[in-house]
């Protein structure tokens, strides 16, 4: 799992860093035509899977951050 953590972090990287270079516009129009076919037919599945990713880091994020209720305030245990 170390390689995939690694590989993924490496992607983000390199992802992020080629949004830093070029413009969505520019890309459209300077990158060669492999590249934005390929681009067209992988980011859906991509884009999904990042998607329901985000989203499941959110809901756990949101559970960890909910203030407590008052079940949760109720000691369990003898009384004595």
């Amino acid at each position: 799992m170390a390689e995939t953590t690694d590989r993924f972090t490496d992607a983000i990287g390199e992802l992020d860093a080629v949004a830093d270079e070029v413009t969505p516009e520019d890309a459209a129009r300077t990158f060669d035509e492999t590249t934005l076919q390929n681009f067209w037919r992988e980011w859906p599945h991509i884009s999904s899977w990042a998607g329901a990713l985000w989203r499941k880091l959110n809901e756990d994020i949101e559970q960890h951050a909910a203030p407590a209720t008052e079940e949760d305030l109720h000691e369990v245990g003898d009384a004595g």
